[in-house]
């Protein structure tokens, strides 16, 4: 018996030659696609194989053209996958207004454009690993010729195009104090980022491959789930100052080792490891550079290793989201400063603490001067860096600059598509000012970049609560109350994650779990600000209103100044027009605006 299709191809019977002509691309590279081609747009009825068929594939790919958004049968296979809460990847066939039926259905789903006259061989890239991504597997037919890791596509102009993907997986640590991770995190992004630049390979998102840090899979079984034919792995033990790395590339496909090497050192040789790492894959891989290419696989942010350890530690405090961590991560990029004076990354980081400082913490006026005067430096000394505009993006933001954080973030996107705090931040910018479907959005794709990012499901459940939208705040839920309670068994310290922890068991009528999760967030916290303003917002889902306002004094006191957040914040509905939650506000925002600058 022949299994049902992958893949449901919804289309108007209008654009039948160019759905055709698409399908057979598919079909050619091994997607399992079921297609009407009597085009639906012409039955009367639907039939009992049309839906027997889009309730068995794994995905609805939806050709969007004008015709197709104005077909009442491509609207009802959109309702009914979207219904059961199915994939849906829409490909755009030429630029199509959505219509409102269609709208709400594909609010905040990514999409790909395939436009006649445009790049057809990287958007049909895009569709495959898009469909991958969303569990469809590809059996192309058997390759004649050269191996594979030497066959090429040409594309339109003749350029080569890489067949295969490449997954750089989370290096292990090996090390004898497990507190180095962030060391073995760190090497695997800076490979990630070498990789990147490379035109010959389809390199798998780092953030994809960073979810499976921990997991003890066989490499095929990765490669299947990332849809990448190679897989780069490895560990790396670290005792002082001595260094050892193990890296493998091996063959997805048939589980067979290319090249693997070991490499042993001090901490100053870290970066000629690291281009030695690089070049080797290069080589393995038979691709072929151009003269950039060769120039960026050996770029070096800083020729200081012990600037760039100290960088590294910074990164694995800063989203840690606590006062204290956020101060060691200043603490740490300041020193890796003082290292090396020209180290751009370690100026953005270190902006883009200051930046969260003052956002969320203390709106003291020399924190912001501070974000602003680094993310220039930042850019002074590399001005191609994706974090160094994400930065100075954060620090317009935290000044009302909302045109100009805009902008920042968007060229922080431009250099890195992947650039998972920018798309946050941007988030976070249409949030403040109420623009909630922009921030659904670009939450949605901050999900897609980096789905282990907690914080951000939280912003995406009160974004769906300002929506209306009750199935997005039950998913982004259920979404944290079923990863916390593991997450905070690897970090019982994560006082953040504790407080989030709280206010979801609140939102589903959990106090007697919830209120000693918030007992636990402001033991591991003491004083902090932000962690005593989301006790309050959690007394008001409780319904606590007078707990709330002892808690949110005791926040403003310990110096939370966030008017803006607190003015959209779903979690403090009880007490906006409570007298005294009013004037706690007025007297926040008349002492903010008397403050004198500093400085």
């Amino acid at each position: 018996m022949t299994p049902p299709a992958e893949v449901f191809l919804s289309y108007s019977r209008h654009d039948q030659d160019r759905v055709l002509e698409l399908a057979g691309k598919l079909r050619a590279v091994g997607v399992s696609l079921w297609i009407d081609q009597g085009a639906i747009d012409a039955a009367t009825l639907w039939s009992e194989q049309i839906v027997n068929a889009l309730e068995s594939a794994k995905v609805l790919l939806l050709l969007v053209t004008e015709a197709a958004v104005h077909s009442d049968n491509v609207a009802k296979e959109v309702m009914l996958v979207s219904e059961r809460k199915g994939h849906i990847l829409p490909v755009y066939l030429e630029p199509t207004v959505v219509t409102p039926t269609l709208k709400y259905q594909l609010a905040g789903i990514q999409h790909v454009e395939y436009f006649q006259g445009g790049d057809s061989e990287a958007s049909l890239k895009a569709i495959l690993r898009s469909l991958e991504r969303l569990g469809v597997k590809l059996a192309p037919p058997e390759p004649k010729g050269p191996p594979p890791s030497t066959v090429r596509a040409e594309g339109r102009t003749g350029k080569p195009i890489a067949r295969d993907a490449l997954a750089v997986l989370p290096f292990d640590n090996i090390s004898p104090d497990q507190e180095t991770d962030y060391f073995s995190s760190g090497l695997t992004e800076e490979l990630i980022a070498r990789l990147s630049v490379l035109s010959e390979i389809d390199l798998i998102s780092r953030w994809a491959s960073m979810q499976l840090k921990d997991r003890k899979q066989d490499i095929p079984s990765i490669g299947s789930e990332l849809g990448a034919r190679y897989v780069v792995g490895g560990s790396v033990r670290r005792f002082q100052d001595s260094v050892r790395i193990t890296v493998q590339l091996v063959d997805a496909g048939t589980n067979r080792q290319l090249w693997g090497n070991t490499y042993k050192g001090k901490l100053d040789d870290i970066f000629d490891i690291q281009e030695q790492v690089a070049q080797q894959i290069v080589d393995a891989l038979k691709l072929k550079l151009s003269f950039k290419e060769k120039i960026s696989l050996t770029k070096r942010q800083t020729v200081n290793a012990q600037a760039y350890d100290l960088y590294l530690r910074g990164q694995d405090y800063l989203y840690r989201f606590t006062k204290r961590n956020i101060e060691r991560a200043i603490q740490l990029f300041e020193k890796a400063i003082e290292l090396d004076p020209r180290y751009a990354a370690a100026y953005a980081g270190c902006s883009n603490a200051y930046g969260q400082l003052y956002w969320l913490f203390e709106r003291n006026q020399k924190y912001h001067d501070r974000a602003q005067e680094l993310s220039f430096k930042a850019l002074m000394y590399d001005n191609n860096l994706a974090e160094a505009y994400a930065a100075m993006g954060m620090s317009y933001f935290i000044a009302g600059k909302f045109e100009e954080a805009t902008a920042s973030n968007r060229k922080a996107i431009e250099l890195d598509p992947e650039d998972a705090i920018a798309y946050w931040t941007l988030g976070r910018i249409h949030f403040t000012k109420g623009e909630f479907e922009q921030a659904y959005d670009l939450y949605r794709r901050v999900i897609e970049l980096n789905p282990g990012f907690l914080s951000v499901y939280a912003d995406l459940k009160m974004t769906c609560e300002h929506l209306g939208r009750h199935e997005g705040v039950e998913s982004a839920r259920n979404t944290l109350l079923e990863r916390l309670p593991t997450h905070l068994l690897q970090n019982p310290d994560d006082a953040r994650a504790h407080i989030i922890h709280a206010l979801m068991l609140a939102d589903t009528n959990r106090k007697d779990e919830a209120l000693p999760e918030c007992t636990q967030a402001l033991e591991l916290s003491p004083g902090d600000p932000l962690m005593l303003y989301n006790c309050a917002c959690l007394y008001s889902r409780l319904g606590e209103a007078d707990r709330a306002l002892v808690a949110l004094r005791q926040a403003i006191t310990e110096g939370y100044a966030n008017i803006e957040w607190a003015k959209q914040d779903p979690d403090l509905n009880l007490l906006r027009d409570n007298p005294e939650f009013l004037t706690l506000f007025e007297n926040l925002a008349r002492n903010r605006n008397a403050q004198p600058a500093v400085d």
